[in-house]
This record gives C-alpha cells, structure tokens and sequence, in this order.
C-alpha cells in the first residue's frame, strides 16, 4: 500500500524560517530607527528654524537689529536635548522678546540664535569651525540646533542656517 505524502512543514523547516525573518529583522530594524530618527529630526528642526528666522525678520524690521536668544551657543532652549520630547513651556524671556510662538508644545533638540552687526556680536565656534560661518559685513543671525536623537551623547547631531544662507547644515546627521 501506497503511503500518501502530507502536505506541510516540519519543525525544522519552520525553525529554519523563523531564524532567517530574525535575522533579517535584525539587519533591518536598526536601519530603519535611524532613518526614523532622522525624519524626526528634520521635521522638528524645519518647523523651529522657520519660527525663529521668520521672527528674526521681523525683529530687525522693527528695530534694525537681529537679536540673541542666548549668549552664546551652548545656551539653548530647551537647555538639554533628548531623544524623548521635551515642554518648552514657559518659553525663556529671550524668546518672548523676539515673540516665538512654537510650532509644537515640546522639543527634541535645543535651539538658540546667535546675532550682531558688521562691527559687534562673536561668531561661536560651532557655526565658524563646523559649517564655516563668518560674520559678513552687515547685521546677521544664524539658527543653531543641539540634538541628541540617538540618546547618546557621546556624539550629538547639529542643525544650522543663517541670514546669509537659510539652507539647513547638518553635522553628525541622525545622532
């Protein structure tokens, strides 16, 4: 008599199965927090950069001069950045002067404008070593952004634009 072939796995094929999808995912899961990082970053850094350039604007519309949020560029708000969201509430006094009304109620990164004129104001080290920012002839600002999306602060990520150049710089991009 003729034994019919059964139709299916057995345990070992699908152990077999089960071990290739692991390390597949974990080939791929890292790969794709990063790149979520990443887009988190972006988007957080678009919307504050806009707000605080747009009111830069209309700061030295309104007084003839770009105005500082700290003095200088490790005085960011939020004062420590984090993977996790953060309140920016109550905003510091620096900010209400410029009038920012935040895009969102809270912060991965900390951010801070550095300003002055053609004869005043000190370029910090990040924006002149990292992104190569002089001080031009004229009024100017620039946006810094502190972020440590990765929760390791061993190696943190900035963010830069400027009056002269509103593309956003990036250095150690993701972490």
């Amino acid at each position: 008599m003729k034994r019919k072939s059964e139709a299916g796995m057995t345990l070992l094929e699908v152990m077999v199965v089960v071990g290739i999808v692991a390390i597949l995912a974990k080939l791929v899961l890292p790969a794709f927090a990063t790149q979520a990082r990443k887009s988190e970053g972006d988007t957080e850094v678009a919307q504050y950069f806009a707000e605080l350039s747009m009111k830069e604007e209309q700061y030295k519309i309104d007084h003839g001069v770009y105005f500082s949020t700290g003095a200088g560029e490790t005085a960011t708000w939020p004062t420590t950045p984090t993977a996790s969201e953060q309140t920016v509430m109550p905003l510091p006094a620096t900010w209400t002067t410029l009038r920012v009304v935040t895009p969102t109620s809270t912060a991965r990164c900390g951010y801070v404008t550095i300003a002055g004129t053609a004869t005043t104001g000190t370029v910090g080290s990040i924006a002149s070593t990292s992104f190569a920012f002089t001080a031009p002839a004229m009024s100017w600002y620039y946006v810094l952004a502190h972020c440590n999306l990765d929760n390791d602060s061993t190696k943190d990520s900035y963010y830069f634009a400027s009056s002269k150049d509103a593309k956003i710089l990036k250095l150690n991009y993701g972490n």
